[in-house]
């Protein structure tokens, strides 16, 4: 099960690249780097076929991702005061990344097509547009990509590539007993046991009559944490969205559970794992419910 990242080559494709790595590294997973070559009318299409070009793209992609990698073991290394320690042996035994060319052809759906073939435990896109994660756009690539996604996707929040850290040290979910939730927290704890992270379970009450009932939903999901993950609550009050964007202490990522196809499409266009993608200061993981009945995984649109 690989982390496959999707790369091009701007700003958002980079902060892809840094998120790939930090979490293939933490995991100890294999890593993959997908570039998608769109198909449009300038020609870009003929030459996407072209075994030299997609070479030279192959190698733009592996001196990007090595960059990002290496920028991310000299901080461990950095903090690290005993050079012959773990994070030394855990740099040097990195496997190099895969790198993939695919298209021409609609990158959300190759995205998806290709993480699906490899099995990926997450796919890891950049943000796109202005802002501090950019505004997705209904028509933009991960705004497509998000509702036929057969994996969790990780969204790298705009200039993620300035601000990675060496090291996860809290996995936050976002929790309200649903099963959505619950399929959201499997992925927080499976995240949470390999990075050594401790998980958070936060649940966001809208007043302060609602507290009760949010700090019992949030035990739920707690009751459930295998006893070997450090696992605490948290339970705030105030808009949803809002919140949950900029989360007091430290949250390294955000990991939030959606209601499948026809569902997330609808909330990425105006409801809270839109705003989400939009507006949060660390990476958000948005884990897809399984496909509506007569809606296949895959399908464009």
């Amino acid at each position: 099960m690989p982390i496959v990242t999707g790369y091009v080559d701007t700003p958002g494709g980079h902060d892809a690249l840094v998120l790939g790595a930090q979490l293939a590294r933490l995991t100890g997973l294999t890593s993959r780097v997908v570039t998608v070559h769109p198909a449009d009318a300038r020609g870009l299409a003929a030459a996407a076929r072209d075994p030299r070009w997609r070479e030279k793209t192959a190698r733009v992609a592996a001196g990007r991702f090595a960059r990002a990698r290496e920028a991310l073991f000299r901080a461990e290394l950095d903090a690290e005061p005993d050079p012959g320690s773990a994070a030394l042996a855990a740099g040097a035994g990195a496997a190099e990344p895969e790198f993939v060319v695919v298209g021409p052809g609609p990158v959300h759906e190759l995205l998806a097509e290709q993480a699906d073939a490899d099995g990926a435990a997450v796919l890891v896109v950049g943000s796109t547009g202005h802002g501090l994660l950019g505004r997705l756009a209904a028509g933009g690539t991960v705004a497509r990509l998000i509702p036929i996604a057969p994996c969790p996707v990780a969204v790298a929040p705009r200039g993620y590539r300035h601000t990675a850290t060496r090291a996860m040290t809290v996995v936050t979910v976002a929790y309200d007993g649903t099963d959505e939730a619950d399929r959201a927290a499997a992925v927080a704890v499976h995240l949470a046991g390999r990075t050594g992270a401790a998980l958070r379970f936060v649940t966001v009450a809208e007043d302060a009559d609602g507290v009760p009932a949010a700090t019992a939903l949030a035990q739920k999901g707690l009751v459930s944490t295998p006893v070997e993950i450090d696992a605490f609550v948290d339970v705030l009050v105030g808009p949803v969205a809002a919140t949950l964007a900029d989360l007091p202490e430290r949250t390294d990522v955000l990991v939030l559970g959606s209601r499948g196809y026809r569902g997330m499409r609808r909330l990425l266009l105006g409801g809270v794992a839109g705003a989400l993608v939009r507006t949060a200061r660390y990476p958000v993981v948005i884990v897809p419910g399984p496909p509506e009945q007569g809606t296949p995984a895959q399908a464009g649109g």
